[in-house]
């Protein structure tokens, strides 16, 4: 019975701890490309940075949103 527990918390355990990590890599990584996307010296845009932020962002946001429906029942 107590091993089952122990098993339950690692698991549980675990995949907060990689969730929260997924989260802040995604959030940093968005805002490195937020800061490679502006213009350079020359006028040149770098779109295609700004665009990969915002794909970071979304992500983001998607996978809260999911915690947050996976927690509260009244959205099932």
């Amino acid at each position: 019975m107590i091993t089952t527990e122990i098993i339950s918390f690692a698991t549980v355990l675990f995949t907060a701890v990689c969730v929260a990590s997924l989260i802040s890599i995604l959030y940093a990584w968005g805002l490195r490309m937020w800061a490679d996307g502006s213009v350079d010296a020359q006028g040149n845009a770098h779109l295609m940075h700004r665009v990969i932020s915002v794909i970071c962002f979304t992500a983001c946001v998607s996978i809260v949103l999911f915690a947050l429906w996976l927690m509260i029942p009244m959205f099932h």
